[in-house]
Order: structure tokens, then C-alpha cells, then sequence
């Protein structure tokens, strides 16, 4: 018997707790890996992402975007989506959305998150498990 409806039934019941939650402690995302298991992120307040027992402080733009990549990890986001999103500018210039991804990545890096942000040419870009 596949162990699939049991690994959905466990999300579900993280997802309802992470929720009751959400009021004191932050956003509780569980992101699935390419390993086939699952990783905890808490998104905390004041620009805080906890993952493995550790917690990492990210400037205002790098933490939505990089809340936007946990929400939906395989999902590509297009630049229109992280200037309206993420920079809440509908004027935001291309150089600042490069920007914002710029220090995504070098944040995921400094932190040792086993992530990337990928870029995929004409689309946008996307999240992906090391």
C-alpha cells in the first residue's frame, strides 16, 4: 500500500496546526524536497525565517520573496508577479526585481538553506531543492 495517503493526511494535519498557530509564532510552511521529505520553514514575525532549529533575519523584500518561493516551491514566478507581490510597486523597475533576486540568493547562501532560486529565461524564476 502506498504511503501517499498517509504523507497527505500528515500535511494536513501539520497544515491545520501551523494555522491555530500562526497567531503567535509565524507562518509554518512544510516545503517538499527532491529527497522525498519534507522540510519545516517558519515564516516568524520581524523578517525571521526559522529552519532547522536555527533562525535567520532577511530584509523586508528577500523575506516576502522569499516567502512567494515556500508558498509554491516548484511554481515559477514571473517578474510581474515579485513587482506586484513582492515590491508592491507596479512601477518597479527591472533592475530592482534583479536586485531583489540577487540578495534572495546570496541570503540562501549565507544561511546555508538547501535551496535555489533558478532562473528560468522568459518566465521568471523559480525555487528549487539543492
Amino acid at each position: 500500500m502506498s504511503a501517499l495517503p498517509e504523507k497527505i493526511a500528515l500535511r494536513r494535519a501539520l497544515q491545520n496546526f501551523a494555522h491555530r498557530l500562526n497567531e503567535t509564532i509565524g507562518e509554518l510552511m512544510l516545503v517538499e524536497t527532491e529527497e522525498d521529505h519534507t522540510d519545516t520553514v517558519q515564516f516568524c514575525k520581524d523578517n525571521i525565517i526559522a529552519w532547522h532549529d536555527q533562525q535567520h533575519v532577511f530584509g523586508p523584500s528577500t523575506y516576502t520573496l522569499m516567502k512567494h518561493f515556500f508558498e509554491a516551491p516548484s511554481m515559477t514566478l514571473s517578474k510581474e508577479d515579485i513587482r506586484q507581490d513582492v515590491m508592491r510597486d507596479d512601477e518597479a523597475r527591472e533592475g530592482s526585481i534583479r536586485q531583489c533576486i540577487l540578495e534572495a540568493r546570496k541570503e540562501l547562501r549565507r544561511h546555508e538553506f538547501p535551496y535555489r532560486i533558478e532562473t528560468i529565461r522568459g518566465k521568471g524564476y523559480r525555487l528549487v531543492g539543492e
